[in-house]
């Protein structure tokens, strides 16, 4: 069967690197195939999407040798969404790719609507892009792809910015898609329940770019586990199993895990502290966004050394709090009070000497040419002497697995390193509170763990942690508080615990609680079904 899309003894080096990204990889897709390529941070998965896309080396340039057959119409989806706009408007960036295919003016706007009901993007026509959040500009790029009807869709990392609920309808409306016009998908992806159930292929590729192993998903999983384990590649929790049986089994291997993983979660709330010293609060707080609401009259204080997680749907104003705390963002009404001075009263040299932030995008932090220096930037910024920077950013390089790459241009690191690097900057002193922006998506385990460890030290430290994430496993490890919000208000602050635990507002917004506590649920469900037939029994 003749190749519909391809590459042989494909090896890729950028120029400016001693080694290739990519080493003599030779893979075949074919018609109708769903196919998933998993790697660690690093090994060349994104780059493989855009030779395949025709990106590299035609738009960016490298060295490229070895074979690429592209015998049909190729659609991408980039892990950052930002990259793929031109267009200032939601229905000007689709009528951008609807034009590419000279559809008639006439007949765009119900296009344009389809699309975006397609993608469950529920926005004004004419709304500006940069109002959207992270997890709308994905599903806006989605369906600018989708416009351009290609018979094959490569997708990086298509659901990395979006709460578990949309993530969850976003691989089912792939899924759909994929078996209503059988067009070939290639992912790269990390979340992998809900996406790796319904793949044909798995291609696995290691640190060095080579591809290590290509097959069907159970029989990947089995055979590469110890190496991907090794490699720090994210496993699905539930597949290859069956989540009926593990519900009705209690001496199934994953039942005994999620029901450890619950009593440890219990305990910890049960150990909790709290402080009650206020060192940031929100009094009465309104954050609009070209003229609409965003968060209405918010109330919260954070106390010192706290992990405080934030966390709702995308959209829900999440991010715009981070900049407001951050004094990037003006507040509507009400005021930000940080060590008891309003924050408007803050001078900005002397505020970010005491507070870090972390943003969604990397690379609006970067501003040197090599990653060394621009660990070293964040320390002359706060008048550390030289001697100690130095030798605290070989340290943090070490750390975050960047010293290979401490040369290197920040703007040419592949997505994971380059957010490792933007959370290392922050971490060069120690300020009063860190304000994160998603630090861990695009990241492979090891490196989300590494992350997620320095981070912890930091608040034993005394260091109060503000996350935005959708990571509901990390809100219940890492977090003693988390904010949910939904409709504009503030309806959830206190412990994971107690917030995974009530169904009835999980159910009311949506949110999806991690594993172990959707196991609890549905074992108490199954109990109390089967007690109940067994009540109805005649005897």
């Amino acid at each position: 069967m003749s190749s519909l899309l391809g590459c042989k003894n494909l090896t890729v080096q950028f120029y400016g690197q001693m080694k290739p990204v990519l080493n003599m990889v030779s893979i075949d897709f074919q018609h109708e195939e769903n196919v998933l390529i998993l790697g660690p941070s690093g090994s060349g998965k994104s780059t493989l999407l855009s030779v395949l896309a025709g990106i590299i080396p035609d738009h960016i340039e490298a060295k490229v040798k070895g074979e690429v057959i592209r015998k049909q119409n190729v659609g991408i989806l980039f892990q950052d969404p930002d990259t793929q706009f031109c267009m200032q408007h939601v229905d000007e960036e689709i009528a951008f790719s609807l034009e590419n295919r000279n559809v008639p003016t006439e007949e765009m706007v119900l296009k344009i609507k389809t699309l975006l009901d397609m993608v469950g993007l529920k926005v004004e026509l004419h709304a500006k892009i940069d109002a959207l959040s992270g997890g709308m500009k994905q599903r806006l790029a989605l369906a600018c792809v989708l416009a351009l009807e290609p018979d094959v869709l490569l997708l990086d990392e298509p659901t990395a910015q979006l709460d578990p609920a949309s993530r969850k309808e976003l691989f089912k409306l792939l899924k759909q898609l994929s078996i209503k016009t059988g067009k070939t998908m290639i992912f790269v992806e990390h979340v992998l329940d809900g996406c790796i159930e319904w793949m044909d292929r798995v291609i696995l590729l290691n640190k060095h770019g080579e591809v290590i192993g290509d097959g069907h998903p159970k029989y990947i999983l089995a055979k590469y586990k110890s190496q991907m384990e090794e490699a720090g590649i994210w496993r699905p929790e539930v597949y290859p199993y069956e989540w009926p049986e593990v519900i009705r089994d209690k001496n199934h291997p994953l039942s005994k895990q999620l029901n450890e993983k619950y009593l440890q979660s219990k305990l910890k709330k049960e150990a909790l502290q709290h402080n009650n010293d206020s060192l940031m609060s929100a009094e009465a707080v309104t954050i609009s966004y070209e003229r609409k609401t965003v968060l209405h009259d918010i109330n919260f204080q954070f106390g010192k050394g706290e992990w405080i997680s934030i966390i709702g749907k995308n959209g829900s104003g999440k991010s715009s709090l981070i900049k407001v705390l951050a004094k990037l963002k003006k507040v509507s009404k009400g005021s930000i009070v940080f060590k008891d001075i309003n924050l408007k009263s803050w001078k900005e040299s002397q505020l970010y000497e005491e507070i870090g932030v972390v943003f969604q995008n990397p690379e609006w932090q970067f501003i040197t040419k090599t990653v060394y220096e621009e660990i070293l930037f964040s320390g002359e910024q706060q008048n550390v002497r030289r001697e100690s920077a130095e030798a605290k950013a070989l340290e943090l390089l070490k750390e975050f697995g960047l010293l290979n790459y401490s040369d290197r241009n920040p703007f040419n690191l592949s997505f994971g390193q380059k957010r490792r690097l933007s959370v290392a900057t922050m971490l060069l002193f120690n300020q009063e509170v860190l304000l994160l922006d998603e630090p861990t998506f695009g990241q492979d385990k090891h490196s989300a763990e590494r992350l997620l460890s320095l981070l912890k030290k930091q608040q034993a430290r005394g260091t109060t942690i503000v996350m935005v994430t959708h990571d509901m496993n990390i809100v219940d490890w890492y977090s003693n508080r988390v904010l949910l919000f939904d409709e504009k208000n503030l309806c959830f602050d206190g412990h994971p615990f107690s917030l995974f635990s009530d169904d009835e507002l999980l159910e009311k917004t949506g949110l999806i609680p991690p594993l172990h506590y959707a196991y609890e649920r549905a074992v108490k469900e199954e109990y109390l079904l089967g007690k109940q037939s067994i009540l109805l029994v005649p005897n």
